[in-house]
């Protein structure tokens, strides 16, 4: 059973078997957005997630807050849908996987997520801090985004998917961004392409069809 349906609180109840149920993974999309946040010292500290979900997996995610979360408003409902997704994320490590030289980098909650709609489409925001942080001076950071069982797939906005801020929110000079797109294995693709809307995914599917990003600086 997926897990990414569960966390989300059954929001796709009833679709299994009806007019949306589909072969093939995956069955939902999100555009990515990652700001990287520099201290005075220039290490990277922060990672603030922008999400935006398709039209269709919006829908039913609003839907299923307005019916099912807590709340007087349909913002407040909203909101407490998106505490609910944020904190049931952490057993994924919120789909983050960073590292700077070989090692990996863990990551924790900064504060509260949040949930908006905006022109028709429905977006998450988060924040996570890297517990080690990183001078991108010394050593390129490097880190994906994705959904292990590729229930969702995340891409990158383009061409802004990754923005680095110093001090204050200011755009860090001298930075480079590079972003690698994917080329999974043809037994992989025809791997994905044959399970079904319930099927079972191998863990860490997604990480065949993730984008990876790597992040130096000049100073």
């Amino acid at each position: 059973m997926i897990r990414l349906r569960a966390l989300l609180l059954a929001t796709l109840l009833g679709l299994a078997g009806g007019p949306l149920t589909l072969a093939a993974h995956p069955h939902a999309w999100i555009d990515l957005a990652i700001t990287l946040e520099r201290d005075a010292d220039g290490r990277i500290t922060h990672m603030h997630h922008s999400w935006r979900f398709d039209p269709t997996y919006g829908q039913y995610l609003d839907e299923d807050a307005q019916e099912h979360q807590p709340g007087d408003t349909p913002e407040q409902r909203l909101q407490a849908m998106a505490r609910e997704i944020h904190a049931n994320l952490s057993e994924y490590h919120w789909y983050s996987h960073v590292e700077a030289g070989g090692e990996p980098i863990a990551v924790t909650p900064a504060g509260a997520a949040t949930m908006a709609r905006e022109d028709r489409t429905l977006s998450l925001r988060f924040r996570l801090a890297l517990e080690q942080p990183v001078d991108p001076a010394v050593t390129p950071l490097h880190y994906k985004v994705y959904d292990p069982t590729y229930f969702i797939e995340i891409l990158h906005q383009q061409p802004h998917g990754t923005r680095i801020l110093g001090p204050g929110g200011l755009a860090a000079p001298g930075c480079r961004v590079e972003l690698t797109q994917p080329r999974p294995d043809p037994a992989m693709v025809a791997r994905a392409m044959a399970l079904d809307y319930g099927a079972t995914a191998e863990y860490d599917l997604g990480r065949h069809f993730a984008e990876q990003v790597r992040v130096r600086c000049d100073a």
